[in-house]
């Protein structure tokens, strides 16, 4: 969130939208207005989202301030299927590194996040609070799925380099294996947790405990290179 605020939110007020692809070559096209806002959004209102998305799962907040949370959450779906939207929008008319595949799976994830998000809403009208909790969480999950994507690239960055990456396009089987653990993988650990959760067996909370370590791990290893290598390099530039 830092990185989107202080990057792309303090070079739009200081130097302009042209100023983006220093953060991204596809960030800012010229006499191109509508892939410009639809950008601008899909990054911008990220911001809103991220912060509105971390309240609304903290059970602290949950209990204690239902009414803020009815609210929030409300504006956190709006925020999450307007980003997913424009991401599409990009992805279809202004394209992006990678191939087919990686842009099936992101566009799988904003097809969860719209589907997650009606869900969610659904859900809470009807009272129906553990069917809501499970879709709030699936959207959650692939709203992130970007992020989940970057920090797992880098933190094979940071141990293999560039092994089974071609940097020219941004393809090979790593790219694959990565948009695969970042927008599904996710998805059905969630599955996995709720079904630990449920039946309490060792032979299965167990393994998954030790999955979650090994994620948290990576993703730790993963900000740490991004945050090196691509982050502040960007915005202190």
């Amino acid at each position: 969130m830092s990185y989107l605020l202080f990057g792309y939110g303090y070079t739009a007020t200081t130097s302009g939208w042209s100023k983006w692809i220093q953060f991204n070559n596809t960030a800012y096209v010229e006499n191109d207005m509508l892939g410009n806002l639809a950008y601008a959004s899909h990054v911008l209102l990220a911001i809103a989202m991220i912060l509105g998305g971390s309240l609304q799962v903290l059970p602290s907040v949950r209990n204690r301030f239902r009414k803020f949370h009815r609210i929030n959450g409300r504006i956190v779906v709006g925020l999450a299927c307007f980003i997913s939207l424009a991401g599409m929008y990009l992805i279809i008319f202004r394209g992006t590194v990678g191939n087919l595949f990686m842009h099936l799976l992101t566009s799988f994830s904003g097809l969860v996040i719209l589907v997650s998000g009606y869900m969610s809403i659904k859900t809470a009208r009807n009272k129906n609070f553990t069917a809501h909790k499970v879709w709030a969480i699936r959207l959650y999950l692939a709203a992130n799925g970007v992020l989940f994507f970057r920090l797992m690239i880098f933190a094979w960055f940071a141990v293999f380099g560039t092994l089974g990456v071609n940097t020219e396009d941004f393809t090979g089987i790593t790219v694959m294996c990565v948009s695969l653990a970042s927008y599904v993988l996710p998805l059905l650990m969630a599955e996995w947790v709720r079904d630990s959760n449920k039946h309490l067996k060792p032979i299965i909370a167990f393994p998954c405990a030790c999955m979650l370590l090994v994620v948290s791990a990576i993703f730790l290893l993963g900000l740490f290179a991004i945050a090196a290598g691509s982050w502040y390099p960007s915005v202190v530039r």
